[in-house]
């Protein structure tokens, strides 16, 4: 059978299809993997994900968004994924609409940023796209202490691109709006639940580690915090600043010695480029966090990571601000919002803003439910200091982002923790 009784290819059913598209002659043999076998190669639950490649050596990945009733649910603890009903539970298939159009728009502000996508069947919600089998996701080098020195100069760099052409900054008010209606995601609030309600700042919804209740308590009962949450909540839902991908930690950037891409923009939509530095921001310094948790590297080790990790932060933020610098300049006299526009004033704004989003992020992977690779790696007790760091860390970015004018203020609060 090619389909299952839900419309979801089978496995047989995925070589059969590719050749019927012309994507593989049909002669072609065939052999395809399951990338939710292969831990490190995927995550997430409402797709089907399949590596296929011909004797030739001739790849492509296929995604086909899971057809309810039935959706997958990955227990990261004992490493399985299972096949489940989800009764009430429905996807809009303009998550997958936004996503092609958005890595296809990427690539065009900064080419060779995202997978080329090679063929979009909507009727059966399937994409076929390059196959970036080769890179691996960012998360896991980080926990390998694999060092990226090409990381910060690329995406610093497509940041600024994508805020500066995705934007009023580039774009007259009616383009922009024309291109913000196009680019409307149905799944683009899909986070806040996650971010801005469950978040252990806010809440007592999802359980913590032993050891972290009176910490919590001080976020959670602190109203100058819960402001704060309320007006970066108000700002990602309603601040159609640029073009964003929301959930862009290091699970969703692949990298190899030569190459970055930005994956998965399914949740993508116009909003607060903050976020996205916000969330990539939280991604590097639980990794670094995660360390003072980790007893099966050296001191040496441990530190000499650590001061990659600072300078990789303070890179990214320093490529976007020259890169950004430069576009202002180059397309000054286009627009009379570029002629007014106090580069510096913008800049200061765009990263406490984006210190604030860290903090929400950071606090958001730190409960079970939802824990970033980076500490799930370690022993639960050793997850302790890293945990109640974190959440000193958060606390600090939501009270006082406005204190920091330089990222390296950030940077150094990170090297002065202990």
């Amino acid at each position: 059978m090619t389909y299952d009784s839900y419309g979801n290819l089978t496995v047989a059913g995925v070589a059969d299809y590719l050749k019927e598209k012309a994507i593989f002659p049909a002669d072609a043999f065939l052999t395809v993997v399951d990338l939710h076998a292969v831990k490190e190669s995927i995550e997430g639950f409402v797709n089907l994900i399949y590596h296929v490649y011909d004797q030739t050596g001739k790849s492509v990945v296929m995604k086909q968004m899971l057809s309810m009733p039935r959706f997958r649910i990955e227990d990261e603890k004992n490493n399985t994924v299972e096949d489940t009903d989800s009764e009430g539970w429905t996807l809009d298939l303009g998550r997958m609409r936004s996503e092609i159009a958005t890595l296809i728009f990427w690539n065009s502000v900064y080419p060779g940023i995202s997978p080329e996508i090679y063929l979009f069947d909507e009727p059966n919600r399937i994409i076929v796209m390059e196959d970036l089998m080769d890179l691996s996701l960012l998360r896991f080098e980080l926990c390998r202490m694999v060092k990226h020195g090409h990381f910060t100069e690329k995406i610093g760099a497509f940041f600024a691109r994508n805020l500066f052409y995705s934007s009023n900054l580039h774009l007259t008010n009616y383009k922009k709006s024309e291109v913000e209606r196009f680019f409307v995601n149905p799944e683009y609030t899909a986070l806040v639940p996650f971010l801005f309600h469950e978040n252990i700042g806010v809440s007592w919804e999802r359980e913590m580690i032993p050891g972290t209740a009176e910490k919590r308590a001080e976020l959670v009962e602190n109203p100058q915090i819960k402001a704060q949450f309320r007006r970066l909540e108000d700002k990602f839902l309603n601040d159609r600043e640029c073009l964003i991908h929301t959930d862009l930690h290091s699970s969703n950037i692949m990298i190899s010695a030569t190459d970055v891409r930005i994956i998965d923009g399914e949740f993508a939509g116009f909003g607060p480029l903050a976020q996205d530095f916000g969330r990539l921001t939280a991604s590097l310094t639980l990794n670094y966090l995660s360390w003072f948790g980790d007893d099966l590297r050296t001191a040496p080790e441990k530190a000499d990571f650590q001061a990659y990790l600072l300078n990789t932060i303070t890179d990214l933020y320093t490529t976007f601000q020259t890169e950004f610098r430069q576009l202002v300049e180059t397309h000054r006299e286009e627009s009379y919002s570029l002629k007014t526009l106090d580069v510096e004033v913008y800049l200061i704004d765009q990263l406490q803003n984006a210190l604030a989003y860290t903090g929400v992020n950071v606090m958001s992977r730190l409960a079970n439910r939802g824990i970033c690779y980076d500490l799930l790696r370690l022993p639960e007790a050793a997850r302790l200091v890293p945990t109640l760091l974190g959440m000193d860390i958060s606390k600090e970015l939501l009270l006082n982002h406005r204190n920091y004018t330089t990222i390296t203020d950030y940077t150094r609060l990170l090297k002065n923790l202990v």
